[in-house]
């Protein structure tokens, strides 16, 4: 039985986890993208699989931690337009199938 703030994680048996980001883990749920202390790799696993977009960087990756939501019904250039204002740019190839993060 689950509590308010826990998680029921299965890898291979059923863990309990507490102290759970509630909000965080389903906002997928409530349509918005939740942005809040993470960083610029799962921002970017979240566009890909939103998407359907393959992710490849140029360079390192920025150390970048991001803070915010943004809805799902936005497009990925709404997005990308919001993410930018962090000093990180994008550009997307391969007739919008590929989306390159650049230092």
């Amino acid at each position: 039985m689950l509590k308010p703030g826990q998680q029921a994680q299965i890898a291979g048996r059923i863990n309990v986890v507490s102290g759970v980001d509630v909000e965080k883990v389903m906002a997928w749920k409530n349509g918005v993208f939740n942005f809040n202390d993470v960083k610029l790799k799962e921002v970017m696993q979240q566009l890909s699989r939103w998407y359907d977009i393959e992710v490849e960087y140029r360079g390192s990756v920025p150390d970048t931690e991001f803070w915010g939501k943004m809805g799902r019904n936005l497009t990925l250039m709404q997005v990308l337009s919001g993410l930018e204002g962090t000093g990180v740019h994008f550009k997307l190839e391969d007739n919008g199938k590929k989306l390159v993060v650049l230092p």
